[in-house]
């Protein structure tokens, strides 16, 4: 018999409760698309000339993750061009974790 305990506002069995949490994928609820695993480079326009090369670590259809180099901070919105991509990107800076940056493609 499966449990119901009065807190759950849905009132779902534990046993299904245990595999909707078990399927769910992590980190999903706020992507667009999966991402994927690579290694790469990516290189970003900060200011008029200078252009620094960055480590890709993946990629999805509207962004990615980038590792920076050390002492390297990016500006909230900037251009990064992709070896796999025809056209450089307009990026905007979504979250950074010590070097690691994610960023937003824009679609305009």
């Amino acid at each position: 018999m499966a449990q119901h305990f009065a807190h759950d506002r849905l009132a779902i069995p534990m046993t299904q409760q245990r595999s909707q949490i078990n399927h769910t994928p992590f980190l999903q609820y706020n992507r667009r698309g999966q991402r994927i695993r690579v290694e790469g480079k990516a290189y970003v326009r900060v200011g008029l000339f200078k252009r620094v090369e960055c480590e890709l670590r993946d990629i999805s259809p509207g962004g990615a993750r980038i590792c920076v180099p050390e002492g390297i901070a990016l500006p909230d919105q900037f251009v990064m061009t992709l070896p796999q991509f025809k056209y450089p990107r307009t990026c905007m800076k979504r979250w950074e974790s010590g070097r690691d940056v994610g960023v937003e493609f824009r679609m305009d």
